[in-house]
């Protein structure tokens, strides 16, 4: 009876809600080709589609899952049972005002790059080849090439959910680290202001080749990859740290790392979740066994 009911749930919510997607398939747009389903996925265009969403009362009950690009995230085989979240609209768009740009979470960081180069703004070159999206980047403070989002951000704009409420914070008043941003409970980031700069169009989009040359010299191209799998500890380097820590094995089946950089995956798609999160934890295991450091995973694991 428990199951007929939430079915005639799921079906009345899809009836009386657009913007509600059931059993949303994470492995269908995942980076890593590979993911649980999330019983209910909402799709979020304003803020008025938010106020609405957290007014209802069912719902409210429900953990709360905000979703991006799907590059840095692996939903575990038993899938999220809860509220899936996933902006569009408002939160895709970019503002330029006479001392900061307005970015939407929704706008992916590639696209963001592009747009400054457009428009002569200077800085945002290193963004050009991050697969994530604005939300995501603030959310871990992700970065390369010795730069982090952190060094452009002015300060976060996010919805409360507990008070249903909007609220914006100068990136003064956050503990920004390394790997470590925005990480509030009870919050979805909603939009980003950063700093404006403008430079020489060519010179940034000679930048910009650089950085893209050396992504294809040294990453992965065209497989099921997630980006880096571990965080950089203190004074290392997470691929080097597992380069010499493991055996051929590991570079080879459906389920492997690349040979190009081993802090990448070249996974066969439609691989089980649960079976990447255990090689992950043997690799895990072989660096804490040869060098006695324990790698922290960058992918974030969701169950």
């Amino acid at each position: 009876m428990q199951e007929i009911s939430q079915i005639k749930y799921a079906f009345f919510m899809s009836q009386e809600n657009k913007n509600l997607i059931t059993n949303y398939s994470s492995a269908k747009y995942s980076w890593l080709k590979s993911g649980g389903k999330i019983s209910h996925l909402y799709k979020i265009h304003n803020q008025g589609d938010l106020i609405n969403l957290v007014n209802e009362k069912e719902i409210n009950k429900k953990k709360i899952l905000v979703i991006g690009n799907l590059s840095n995230t692996l939903i575990k085989d038993e899938g999220y049972d809860g509220m899936g979240i996933k902006l569009f609209g408002d939160f895709a768009s970019i503002q330029i005002n006479s001392d900061y740009m307005l970015v939407g979470a929704a706008v992916l960081d590639n696209y963001l790059s592009k747009y400054c180069y457009h428009h002569g703004i200077y800085g945002y070159e290193f963004l050009y080849t991050i697969p994530g999206s604005i939300g995501g980047n603030i959310f871990m403070n992700a970065g390369c090439y010795n730069q982090e989002i952190k060094d452009k951000l002015l300060s976060v704009i996010f919805f409360d959910t507990k008070d249903k409420k909007v609220y914006e914070k100068n990136i003064r008043d956050l503990k920004f680290d390394y790997r470590k941003g925005f990480q509030k409970k009870n919050s979805i980031i909603l939009y980003g202001k950063f700093k404006i700069s403008y430079g020489n169009k060519n010179k940034i989009r000679e930048l910009m080749k650089e950085y893209e040359g050396i992504r294809n010299q040294t990453q992965p191209q065209k497989v099921n990859c997630c980006g880096s799998i571990f965080k950089n500890p203190s004074n290392s380097s997470a691929w080097r740290l597992i380069k010499s820590s493991i055996d051929e094995s590991f570079y080879n089946g459906p389920i492997k790392l690349s040979k190009i950089h081993s802090n990448f995956f070249e996974n066969d798609p439609n691989i089980s979740a649960n079976s990447i999160d255990s090689f992950i934890s043997k690799i895990q295991k072989r660096v804490k066994e040869k060098h006695n450091i324990t790698l922290e995973k960058e992918l974030r694991i969701i169950d």
